[in-house]
């Protein structure tokens, strides 16, 4: 049999067409005035996974969540204790950029999209019911609450090609704002006593400078990338 048998399928060039479209609508995206605000909701989507990450590694490494907080600037943060520190700051970078390289896969999956709409409105509104608090944060909340709606009503309206297209969107949107925040994550951790990021805690425990860290999880997030394009680009994906 050719191993090279299924490299050309209308299915493999119909998902690397996707993927490229899905690249090319981020980039032009953030050269179109005022497209920042109809990309906002996609944008907390990014946080509601990065501080997802953060509680996930403190659940998983016997430690507890006290709260996640998401602030109008798409920052957050997530209050945890005990669990296994190193773990729990590197999660977030990283874990947001795997969460999209996952979602990015999953467009070589016909049948997978509609599961993967699920999953992350699960994640979403998980994370809101469980950790926000209303009286605390009730911005957090209420776009928790919207964003996991959105997604279960794409997961049931959506036809198959949509809910792909939507999955390889959105994951291309959790890399690059991934990306991007470890860019300026780099920036920051160049600043003599600057802000307090996942870097500075980091450098806390483990005593590199911050940029060290943050360079070590820029270089950890592409390699993560690539783990997720390359089925696209070998042949005999």
């Amino acid at each position: 049999m050719d191993n090279n048998a299924g490299a050309d399928t209308p299915m493999n060039r119909n998902s690397l067409k996707t993927l490229l479209l899905s690249c090319a609508a981020t980039v032009a995206l953030w050269f179109v005035p005022l497209a920042s605000f109809a990309l906002y909701p996609l944008r907390l989507f990014v946080t509601f996974i990065h501080e997802s990450a953060h509680a996930l590694a403190a659940l998983l490494t016997g430690g507890r969540v006290a709260e996640i907080q998401i602030e109008p600037d798409a920052s957050g943060v997530t209050m945890t204790y005990g669990g296994f520190g190193l773990l729990i700051v590197m999660a977030g970078y990283l874990g947001a950029t795997a969460y999209g390289a996952w979602l990015i896969s999953l467009g070589r999956r016909a049948r997978a999209a509609h599961a993967a709409l699920y999953a992350s409105a699960a994640v979403v509104g998980l994370a809101t019911v469980l950790a926000v608090r209303p009286w605390h944060n009730f911005f957090g909340f209420a776009w928790g609450l919207i964003i996991a709606a959105l997604l279960v009503w794409a997961g049931r309206r959506m036809s198959a090609l949509a809910a792909e297209r939507t999955v390889m969107f959105l994951g291309v949107q959790c890399v690059a704002n991934a990306l991007y925040d470890l860019k300026t994550l780099v920036g920051l951790s160049t600043i003599p006593n600057g802000p307090t990021t996942d870097a500075a805690l980091m450098s806390q425990m483990i005593p590199l400078p911050p940029v060290v860290w943050a360079v070590l999880w820029s270089g950890a997030a592409l390699g993560i990338l690539w783990a997720a394009l390359r089925p696209y680009w070998r042949r005999g994906a």
